[in-house]
């Protein structure tokens, strides 16, 4: 009888710590999400549309788009932009190619 509770005992043990492992994978899960900032989401610059583009090189010569994030609902896409030897400027344009103010 002391033989069959050892093994329950040990049974035990090893489903809980096979619980707990299983619920740390699961956490680890979710943190690789995209990140959505004021209904915008991350995306490659080189996702950005060849007018969206175009416009950079014309309005922003010299700039180099740092991030880029897209709201498909309100089509605007939001560019963290740099210039050497400047700080980054956040800039708001459509899909036209137009630059808007989104508040």
């Amino acid at each position: 009888m002391t033989v069959a509770a050892a093994t329950t005992m040990l049974f035990a043990a090893q489903n809980m710590i096979a619980q707990e492992t299983t619920q740390d994978v699961a956490m680890n899960e979710t943190e690789v999400q995209a990140p959505v900032q004021d209904g915008f989401e991350k995306i490659e610059a080189s996702a950005l549309p060849e007018v969206v583009t175009n416009a950079i090189e014309a309005d922003k010569a010299g700039s180099t788009v740092i991030e880029a994030y897209v709201n498909e609902e309100l089509g605007v896409y939001k560019l963290m932009l740099q210039a050497e030897g400047s700080e980054v400027e956040t800039a708001f344009i459509n899909a036209e190619g137009k630059w808007v103010t989104v508040e």
